[in-house]
Order: C-alpha cells, then sequence, then structure tokens
C-alpha cells in the first residue's frame, strides 16, 4: 500500500513530490516543483491555542496527519540526497569506525627549527623538514640580510612571528638541548659520593645533621615517653655563579662556517663539566689538603678533633685499618657509635691509584699459606671478574688531584650523607641568547653573543663519613 500526501486543494501523492524534488536537485534549470498548504489565518472568534486551524470543510486532525506525512517524505528526501553525495566525500582518516585523532603540520619556524637542531646536532632533520645548507642560509632566512650589512630587513622575511632575535633565540634553544645531552654523557664520576638537592632560591644553603638522640629509652608499661634530646649540626655554604659567552661574528656567519657553531655545544658542556667537578675535588685538596673550614672552626680533616686523618699509604692493612677508625665514629652529642652508618663504602683515589684501589676492593684470589692470600669481607661477588666490575663501581678516580698518593674513604650517602650538592635553575648549564642588530655586540662588534650559565652550591655536610689519608 503506497502512502501519500495529499495538500488540501491540490491532492498531490508523495511519490509525485519525492521526484519533482529530485528532479530539481539534479536539474538546477528545471522550474521546482512547489508543494503548498494553504492555511485560512484565524479569526478571533476562531482560537487556536497554538494549532494550525482547520480549513472549511476540512477537520483540525486530518491537516495535523498531513503535515506529520509531508516532514517523513522530506526526511527520507534528506537520506536520499546524502547517499548520492557520499561518492564525493574525501575520506582521510582510515575506514570506519574510525577512533579520535588529530592531525597537523609544523608550521614554518617551528621546521626551522627541527633544521636548526639538526645542523647543530650534525644529524639530520625529521621527514618533511628541509635541511639547512648552514649558519649562513639560517641568517638570511630569518634576518633577509643578503648583503651581511647586520641589519634585519622585515620585509624581506616571509616566515611569520620573525623579529630581530628569533635567530639568536632559535640557536640558543638548540645549543641548549644538544649542550645537555653532552653534559649528561659525560662521566660524573662524583656522582655516587654526593648528595644532590635542588633549591628555588639563591640563599645561603644549609647542610642540617641531626644527632644526639642516642639509644631510645625504656618505655614502661603506663608510663610517660622522655622527650629525647635535638640537636643538630649546621654547615653553609654559598651559591656561586659560572658562565660566559661564545660569539657567532658575522665573519663565521659569511663563510658559512657551521662547524665552528656545531662544536660551540661541546666546548660548553666540556667548561660546565670541568668547572663543577674541580669545585668538587677542590673538597679535599683545599687549606693544604685538609678542606674548608667546618662550622666547628675547625678543617674537615682534623686529626685532632675529627679523629678522621690518618697518614698510611693506600694498601689492603690501611684500609681495614680506616674501616675500623670510621665504624668508631660517634654520633653528635650523644658519644654513641655509628657503627655501619659509617662504615666506608667508597676509594676517592687520583688515577695513579685507581688500580691499586680496584684490587684492594677486589682481592680474595690467591693460593693458601702464599703471603699475599686473604679473604676480602669487602669483595661483594663471586668471581674475578665480578668483583672487579663491583669494585670498580666503588672507586671514584678523581682525574684532578695532581697528589699522586693521598686517599679519602667516604661512608655511603645514603647511609651518611657527607657532601652537598645543590643547584638552582637546573642540573646543567643554561644557554641564552642575547642578540639585537640595534644594540649590544650586534651593534658594535658584528658579534651574536650566546651566554652559559651555571649556578651551583657544593661542600661537606659531615666530617664523620670520611676519612683522608695524607700521605707523605
Amino acid at each position: 500500500m503506497t502512502e501519500e500526501i495529499r495538500t488540501p486543494e491540490t491532492n498531490v501523492p508523495q511519490e509525485e513530490v519525492i521526484q519533482a524534488a529530485v528532479s530539481n536537485v539534479d536539474n538546477t534549470n528545471a522550474p521546482a516543483t512547489a508543494v503548498q498548504v494553504d492555511v485560512v489565518e484565524p479569526t478571533p472568534s476562531q482560537p487556536t491555542n497554538g494549532r494550525p486551524p482547520a480549513q472549511e470543510g476540512q477537520p483540525l486532525s486530518q491537516i495535523e496527519q498531513n503535515m506529520a506525512t509531508l516532514n517523513a517524505a522530506v526526511a527520507r528526501l534528506e537520506r536520499l540526497l546524502a547517499a548520492q553525495e557520499e561518492r564525493n566525500t574525501i575520506q582521510s582518516m582510515g575506514e570506519p569506525p574510525r577512533g579520535p585523532a588529530l592531525y597537523g603540520g609544523l608550521q614554518g619556524i617551528d621546521q626551522v627549527k627541527l633544521a636548526v637542531e639538526a645542523m647543530i646536532s650534525g644529524t639530520r632533520p625529521p621527514d618533511g623538514v628541509r635541511p639547512l645548507t648552514g649558519i649562513r642560509e639560517l641568517y638570511m632566512l630569518l634576518s633577509g640580510d643578503y648583503e651581511l650589512t647586520g641589519r634585519f630587513h622585515d620585509d624581506r622575511v616571509y616566515l611569520a612571528n620573525v623579529t630581530t632575535s628569533t635567530m639568536a633565540n632559535i640557536v640558543a634553544d638548540a645549543l641548549n638541548k644538544v649542550v645537555v645531552n653532552m653534559f649528561q654523557e659525560y662521566d660524573q664520576w662524583w656522582a655516587p659520593a654526593v648528595s644532590v638537592r635542588d633549591f628555588s632560591n639563591l640563599q645561603d644553603v644549609n647542610w642540617i645533621t641531626l644527632g644526639g638522640v642516642g639509644e631510645l629509652p625504656t618505655v614502661a608499661e603506663g608510663a610517660a615517653y622522655t622527650e629525647l634530646t635535638w640537636d643538630d649540626q649546621k654547615e653553609s655554604d654559598s651559591f656561586v655563579k659560572k658562565g660566559g659567552y661564545l660569539g657567532i661574528t658575522i665573519e663565521t656567519i659569511d663563510k658559512d662556517d657551521t662547524g665552528r657553531v656545531m662544536a660551540a655545544p661541546r666546548a660548553l658542556a666540556q667548561g660546565a663539566w670541568l668547572t663543577l667537578g674541580k669545585a668538587i675535588a677542590a673538597i679535599f685538596t683545599d687549606n693544604g689538603g685538609y678542606g674548608p673550614t667546618m662550622s666547628d672552626s675547625n678543617y674537615l680533616i682534623d686529626s685532632a678533633n675529627h679523629s678522621n686523618e690518618g697518614s698510611t699509604a693506600l694498601s689492603y692493612a690501611a684500609w681495614q685499618a680506616t674501616i675500623i677508625a670510621m665504624m668508631k665514629a660517634t654520633e653528635l652529642n650523644s658519644g654513641e657509635r655509628l657503627g655501619a652508618l659509617t662504615r666506608p663504602r667508597y676509594i676517592w683515589v687520583p688515577i695513579d691509584l685507581e688500580a691499586t684501589a680496584v684490587e684492594i676492593l677486589a682481592a680474595g684470589e690467591g693460593e693458601p699459606d702464599d703471603a699475599d692470600y686473604h679473604v676480602n669481607p669487602d669483595a661483594l661477588a663471586d668471581g674475578l671478574t665480578a668483583r672487579t666490575a663491583a669494585a670498580r663501581r666503588r672507586v671514584i678516580t678523581v682525574p684532578f688531584w695532581t697528589d699522586t698518593n693521598d686517599w679519602v674513604a667516604q661512608a655511603d650517602p645514603n647511609l651518611y650523607p657527607s657532601i652537598g650538592l645543590g643547584f638552582r635553575y637546573g642540573r646543567t648549564p643554561e644557554i641564552f641568547s642575547v642578540a639585537d642588530p640595534r644594540a649590544g655586540l650586534m651593534f658594535t662588534n658584528d658579534t651574536m653573543p650566546i651566554k652559559v650559565r651555571f649556578f651551583y652550591a657544593v661542600g661537606p655536610t659531615d666530617w664523620r663519613g670520611v676519612y683522608k689519608h695524607i700521605v707523605s
């Protein structure tokens, strides 16, 4: 049975309505077939209450039914048109059902940043990013200064959001990333021995050692607890600021000396590594090898007041004697022995004594009754290879010590911290750009400066965890 749409006057069947509408869509030059529903305007004596009034000779319910049928026909027509247009729809996100995804391309300046990072790192940029031929192309791209006069020509720069400082900032950001990666690859020989903290300001650093508690007293059933003694020892260090700048001159750009720019990150990372490493090494070489002055007005290494000084050359016997001496160290103000907390775990040695230190910590081989035979309780693994590897992890070779005989024993910093290292603004050096062709070195010297800055504070936190042998 065919469903029909009929208006009060024309009685047009539904199929003819749909066919006429489709003909209008497919042929824009054909006259449109209109379906019109004539409704008599209500008079004041004919209240409608929001409903269409009935025409003369036609009940109101019939008009409502016709309108509903017409709306259904329009909906079917919309579905028909959508099916016809579906073949023209561009599909770019796979077969349905499709998951949520966001696709976008890099802007021009973002591609330049990736290209600069790749250029300085000596690698190829990601797919879709054109590599740079050198520092000269980068300069002209971001300044429009084809004549190399040192001026910024914004009318020649086609990239958006490029200013006089864009090139310097991009180069500084790229150097930052490379310097951070290189600095972390350097041998941080001091890492096992120091306790590292990050600080939120440049106030003097206070390294605090708590003590005075001693042995906990017994609490009888129903009795009150005894208030414990709370003592602390505070050592202070100030932050130091290290830094400088490297200049990229207009001559470097004109000669397209990209290799010079590529070498900058390694030079900056190496400078930061040397600076921090020498500051840590100096803890045991300042003041004639006795170290900095502590809060009790005595040097870090002090035989009379700290009982942490010896004079024996590094040997197995000297190491064993040092273990005993350090385990007898007493807690602050309580006099209780710290025992295993201050048992030495690491040996600080100059390059000349590295092999000796490894042998001492890995020893245990040999024939019974031989003069050199002994069982080493500090050999923390089975088999010579495993013991040697474990021993190397406990030997801290200080490349900056020039004395070939002195050595230091140190307790595990996880049990008893002895050396503090604090950072501000990150644990790696920072790189900054300072460039404007209208001022500064760009104006006076034709030089784009790249500044490096490093804030840190380092120093001993307690003498009980270290023992030094000063060998004459």
